[in-house]
């Protein structure tokens, strides 16, 4: 297998998990003195190009006041799951919204989300993805636990 191949293989698993959690925490790192607050996310998409888009209430400052690029955290979970994933990136705010209407990898029901006046559209070029399995250990009984606590200390 090629590293092309395998890396598109990694691509389509992540897109999967991030699909099937479909909720995440969106924090911006910026250092500007005018933040995003934090926001709880759902209903996102992937484009053909692995960018994350979603929206946001719009915040009550002006646009203008934010950076149009922002060094983000994305961390993906839902309850239940043995698994998260982590996206570190960076966002961009959409306020021309000609580019997200261009982009045919989103669905009809993301354009008319962001249609809304009170919403604004972010788009996440991820830089670093970690998936976590959260999957819990099987438990030993004490008797095999101590079998294998003598033998690491005999052997």
């Amino acid at each position: 297998m090629t590293s092309a191949t395998a890396q598109e293989t990694q691509n389509e698993m992540l897109k999967t998990r991030i699909m099937e959690l479909n909720s995440a925490l969106f924090f911006t790192e910026s250092l500007s003195i005018v933040k995003l607050p934090t926001h709880v996310i759902s209903d996102v998409e992937l484009d053909n190009e692995g960018q994350i888009w979603f929206v946001i209430p719009k915040p009550a400052m002006n646009l203008e006041a934010y950076d149009k690029e922002i060094p983000t955290k994305l961390d993906f979970f839902k309850k239940g799951k043995d698994f998260f994933v982590k996206v570190r990136g960076i966002a961009f705010l959409q306020t021309d919204m000609k580019e997200a209407n261009a982009n045919s990898g989103l669905s009809a029901e993301m354009k008319e989300r962001m249609n809304d006046a009170d919403v604004m559209l972010v788009k996440v070029k991820a830089l670093d993805t970690e998936l976590v399995d959260n999957t819990p250990k099987p438990s030993q009984n004490w008797l095999q636990a101590s079998r294998s606590q003598l033998s690491s200390w005999f052997f």
